[in-house]
């Protein structure tokens, strides 16, 4: 398996010059564990509507104002967001591009599972262990337009008076999600989204801040996109960046530490601050340790870090108790992205 973390030291000087900031990225384990079995996946869109229900998807896009064949456009989009999560991913290899449209009921209802003689021929043509299926999609739009607010501004050097109207456009996505395990021929997953995608803009008048909005297509676009997204996210370990504080302060040698981690010296950093754990200063000596549990961390070393975090604990500092629960989160995430990834 991969290296669970690699960190990349990025400096922010905090107002108080006790603290400084790092970022890392750490792994994050996927919500749900699919058989190991499972790596080639299939990718199909069945939230076209049949003829029985074609005619109540045009009213429904002419009533909420989207449009005529929105939902199916968002459709598209929410599984080009689920295939561009997956074209990264280390857990699954994606067999198609994700083109493939079943007709299913073009409604939130989920419409009955696939015949599974469909879904072995499925499989066989691209060579899948799995196919995950798009079954339902549906989106709703409204937009609010808020109390205005008075600013004076200068223009040309004199002051204006200047009224603005916010105008929020709110987007529900519902998205539903099978998987088909052709081997087993077991539906593995079934789920149901409910995402709220806000986009806000500013006007004149509340004609021109609706104005100043996305377009209703556009919106459906980045919100189907990132309802796929949020999908890939249950089913496939993901990258995300963190933050961690580390102490600085006035002390020379904690200045001198942080010059070492601002060129990425880690080692040399922590040469020191493992010798300030002894110094007669018991804010230093306890600030010195949290600072090597940051370090071991940083250094993939997650025992290391819960056993300095609970040293500096017990040396009365605070922040390490926070800092704990974030380790052995990270400790349970590891076994777990053990069994995701093998």
């Amino acid at each position: 398996m991969k290296k669970i973390i690699f960190a990349l030291v990025i400096i922010f000087g905090l107002s108080s010059c006790v603290t400084s900031n790092i970022s890392l990225k750490v792994q994050r384990p996927a919500d749900i564990t699919v058989s190991q079995e499972i790596q080639n996946v299939v990718i199909i869109n069945r939230s076209r509507p049949s003829k029985e229900n074609l005619a109540g998807n045009i009213v429904e896009g002419l009533i909420s104002g989207e449009g005529i064949g929105a939902d199916r456009k968002g459709a598209e989009y929410c599984v080009e967001g689920l295939s561009n999560m997956l074209v990264n991913s280390e857990r699954f290899t994606l067999k198609n591009a994700g083109g493939m449209e079943l007709k299913g009921t073009g409604t939130s209802s989920f419409p009955i599972p696939l015949d599974w003689n469909e879904v072995i021929s499925i499989c066989g043509s691209y060579d899948g262990d799995a196919i995950l299926s798009l079954e339902t999609f549906d989106s709703d739009s409204r937009t609010i337009i808020g109390t205005p607010t008075t600013r004076t501004k200068k223009l040309k050097g004199v002051k204006v008076k200047e009224i603005r109207y916010p105008a929020t456009l709110i987007m529900d996505i519902q998205s539903g999600w099978r998987i088909y395990d052709v081997k087993d021929k077991k539906i593995i997953d079934e789920n149901v989204f409910t995402e709220v995608k806000e986009f806000r803009a500013y006007g004149s008048s509340p004609e021109n801040a609706r104005m100043n909005l996305p377009s209703k297509r556009n919106a459906i676009k980045k919100s189907g996109l990132f309802a796929g997204e949020q999908y890939g996210f249950r089913i496939s370990p993901i990258w995300i960046k963190v933050n961690r504080t580390y102490f600085t302060g006035k002390h020379d040698d904690l200045k001198l530490a942080k010059s070492y981690v601002k060129r990425g010296d880690w080692d040399a950093a922590i040469e020191i601050w493992k010798d300030l754990v002894n110094n007669t200063d018991e804010k230093v000596a306890r600030r010195s340790a949290y600072n090597m549990a940051i370090a071991s961390e940083i250094k993939g070393g997650l025992e290391a870090a819960i056993d300095w975090a609970e040293k500096a604990q017990k040396m009365g500092e605070k922040k390490a108790y926070v800092y704990l629960n974030v380790l052995h989160r990270r400790k349970m995430d590891k076994e777990k992205l053990k069994e995701q990834l093998n």
